[in-house]
C-alpha cells in the first residue's frame, strides 16, 4: 500500500511536473505575445501620434490656404467692381462723344449752311458792285 501510494505520488508528481512544463511554456508563449502586443501598440501609438500633428500641420495649411483664398477671393470681386464700373465710365464717354460728336456735324453743317449763304450774300452784293462801278464807269466816261 505504501509503494502503491508512493507510486500514484510519484505519478502525480510527474503529471504535475508535466502540466507545470505545459502551463510554463503556455505562460511563455503568452509572455512573448504581451510583449509583442505592446510593442505593436507602441509602434501604433507613436504612428498615431505621428498622424495627429500632420493632421494639426494640414489642418493649418488649409486654414492659411483658405484666408489666401478668400483674400484672394475678396480681391477679385473688388477688381470684377472697378472693371464693371470702368466699363459702364466707358459706355457713358462714348455716348458722351458720340453725342458731341453728332452736335459737332450739326454745327458743322449749320456753320456751312451759314456760310454759304454768307457767300451767296456776298457774291450778289459783288455783282451789285461791279455792275454799279461799271454803271459809275459808263458815267464817268
Amino acid at each position: 500500500m505504501k509503494r502503491h501510494l508512493i507510486e500514484e505520488l510519484k505519478s502525480r508528481l510527474k503529471v504535475n511536473q508535466e502540466n507545470e512544463k505545459t502551463s510554463n511554456e503556455t505562460l511563455e508563449s503568452l509572455e512573448r505575445k504581451i510583449k509583442a502586443l505592446t510593442e505593436d501598440c507602441t509602434n501604433k501609438k507613436s504612428s498615431i501620434d505621428l498622424l495627429k500633428q500632420r493632421l494639426n500641420v494640414a489642418t493649418k495649411e488649409k486654414s492659411h490656404y483658405e484666408q489666401l483664398y478668400h483674400k484672394a477671393k475678396d480681391e477679385l470681386e473688388k477688381k470684377d467692381l472697378k472693371i464693371t464700373n470702368l466699363e459702364s465710365k466707358m459706355i457713358e464717354t462714348e455716348r458722351a462723344m458720340t453725342e458731341l460728336e453728332t452736335a459737332a456735324y450739326e454745327q458743322i453743317h449749320d456753320l456751312a449752311k451759314q456760310s454759304e449763304q454768307a457767300l451767296e450774300i456776298v457774291q450778289k452784293k459783288l455783282l451789285l458792285t461791279s455792275d454799279k462801278v461799271e454803271e459809275f464807269m459808263r458815267f464817268v466816261k
